[in-house]
């Protein structure tokens, strides 16, 4: 018979190898100061918590395809100020200026998303009009 005390030790220990999801301090991962523009077509959206994700195919001077993954703030954030699920689409072609991740790799935080058509949409709000 297995005592009370060994089935809490077992029990901790399981929950303390689960995986943490914690949420990460921006200027941990991004740099305020190393801004980048990109142009391209949008290859996949992702409303998911805690942020959505834009990721962008963008053809470099030398015609390679790069694809970068774009935070944004959370779905509610976005939807509270102005987004609406349809305010991009996959294949759509934007402007965007984003704070380059630290670690150098195609990752980066919105600033600003310019569309086709000149309209803006903000990392905080969405001037949709």
């Amino acid at each position: 018979m297995i005592s009370s005390a060994l089935k809490l030790s077992i029990a901790v220990t399981l929950f303390c190898c689960l995986p943490a999801q914690a949420h990460h301090s921006f200027a941990a991962e991004y740099d305020r100061n190393v801004t980048v523009t990109l142009e391209g077509a949008i290859s996949k959206l992702e409303w998911t918590n805690p942020h959505a994700h834009i990721y962008l195919d963008v053809t470099g001077t030398d015609g390679i395809v790069a694809s970068w993954n774009l935070e944004l703030a959370s779905p509610n954030m976005l939807i509270r100020n102005g987004w609406k699920r349809d305010s991009l689409s996959t294949n759509d072609q934007i402007k965007v200026t984003a704070s380059h991740a630290r670690d150098g790799t195609n990752t980066a935080a919105v600033v600003l998303i310019t569309r086709d058509d000149g309209s803006e949409l903000t990392f905080i709000s969405g001037n949709d009009q």
